[in-house]
């Protein structure tokens, strides 16, 4: 600390991050935040000191080069539907993705393998959604709040059909705030949520679980 004159003054301050590495990522949630801040004070002779608070923008990196995130997700349900005694053919799904991570901005690639025995039109769907886990410091007690932030429809297809081949473009919201599963008392989940939606029965689902992170990642696929 050093006594300054009346003048202008101008200072470089350097802070070392180094030890926040496994800290959560900011984030700004319904329910709660997690906000990192750099204050500088001032202090005066005979005045309460001036405080000057600057919010920062921390991001916690993962480490990218696992195989898990980029290895391509797969899956696959199946169902038939029913009209009184008589029951259809059976209505299949496979989808894939290239990998599991991604950041925002990127666009998911989903590939659909489809088949439909019935006599109904189905049409594909994907969605992103996010889950925002709230705990309380013993995690006895949450709340759970769940939002969709990105919806894609492909063209209605008339059955029947068998093995059609068809691809959806999710482009995931620049805004969207990364994973947070570092943290004792808050937690942000994505799932890509695919379905076949066919006329007058429930969906046909298949969920991917993915990472929001701030480093590209390249698929396995591509790099072989």
């Amino acid at each position: 600390m050093s006594c300054l004159q009346v003048a202008s003054h101008c200072f470089s301050l350097f802070v070392v991050l180094h030890q926040c590495r496994d800290f959560p990522s900011t984030f700004h949630g319904v329910h709660g935040k997690v906000m990192y801040s750099l204050t500088v004070s001032i202090g005066r002779p005979w005045r309460l000191s001036k405080d000057f608070v600057t919010e920062l923008n921390f991001v916690n990196r993962i480490n990218t080069n696992q195989p898990e995130l980029q290895s391509p997700l797969s899956g696959t349900n199946t169902m038939t539907v029913c009209c009184l005694w008589c029951a259809s053919g059976p209505i299949t799904m496979k989808v894939t993705t290239e990998k599991k991570a991604f950041v925002p901005g990127e666009t998911v690639r989903i590939i659909g393998v489809l088949s439909n025995g019935s006599s109904r039109t189905a049409t594909l769907k994907a969605k992103l959604q996010q889950k925002q886990t709230f705990y309380t410091h013993n995690q006895v007690n949450r709340r759970v709040v769940q939002k969709s932030l990105m919806f894609v429809t492909g063209q209605p297809v008339s059955a029947p059909f068998s093995g059609m081949h068809t691809e959806m473009m999710l482009t995931i919201p620049n805004t969207t705030p990364l994973t947070i599963s570092n943290c004792s008392i808050l937690k942000v989940d994505y799932t890509i949520e695919v379905s076949l939606s066919v006329r007058a029965s429930p969906d046909l689902q298949v969920l991917f679980p993915i990472i929001v992170c701030d480093s590209p990642v390249q698929s396995l696929s591509s790099t072989s």
